[in-house]
């Protein structure tokens, strides 16, 4: 029998393929909400620790070398997680063989509810190298600001007891750790798999 996460999980992949092709619009400006400080693309990006979906300690600077993409979000997330998740599917689908020298970062927003364990059986579901990272509240909000994201816990009055407001921006990250595009939400994948396949070369 599958369960009430499964069930949901099911759910939310049938209605993100519905929903059909979208397109990432290229922000290359990010800004810090604290302290107002900006970069843009081509600019270093920050390393960070988190603890990874397996419980060992994860740095930005472990995937050196490699392509990453990074966004914010969590597991009981009803439409953005995973749609973006689903739709990273057919950009890895675009890259063809290049697709292993790409890594997806999901940092949950969500530590109290996304263990480890829980991050890893939500990435089963799709059909990406995807790496689940979570941590303290703490080290989560470090993160959160270097790459000037943000999230609003709200009380709502389901069984979870809470809601999570998010920023849904994807951080395209080249070989050296420096973010090198910020991508919208709305819009097509082949442009993010063309941008991904400028920097692997």
């Amino acid at each position: 029998m599958m369960s009430y996460r499964s069930i949901t999980v099911c759910l939310l992949l049938a209605l993100a393929f519905i929903v059909g092709p979208f397109s990432f619009t290229v922000d290359a400006r990010i800004k810090s909400e604290r302290g107002g400080r900006s970069w843009r693309a081509g600019s270093e990006g920050a390393n960070f620790t988190l603890t990874n979906q397996d419980g060992r300690a994860f740095q930005l600077s472990d995937l050196r070398g490699r392509v990453v993409l990074l966004f914010f979000g969590y597991t009981s997330c009803p439409d953005a997680c995973p749609t973006t998740l689903s739709k990273l599917a057919k950009v890895y689908k675009l890259l063809g063989p290049e697709r292993d020298r790409v890594v997806t970062l999901f940092v949950s927003v969500d530590p109290g509810r996304d263990t480890p364990r829980v991050l890893k059986d939500y990435l089963r579901y799709f059909r990406v190298n995807a790496l689940g990272l979570t941590g303290t509240k703490e080290e989560i909000d470090r993160v959160v600001a270097q790459y000037g994201a943000r999230y609003e816990i709200e009380k709502a009055d389901s069984a979870a007891g809470y809601h999570i407001n998010h920023s849904t921006d994807l951080y395209l990250i080249d070989q050296k750790g420096e973010v090198a595009q910020r991508f919208k939400y709305e819009g097509g994948t082949k442009e993010l798999a063309d941008a991904v396949r400028r920097l692997i070369g």
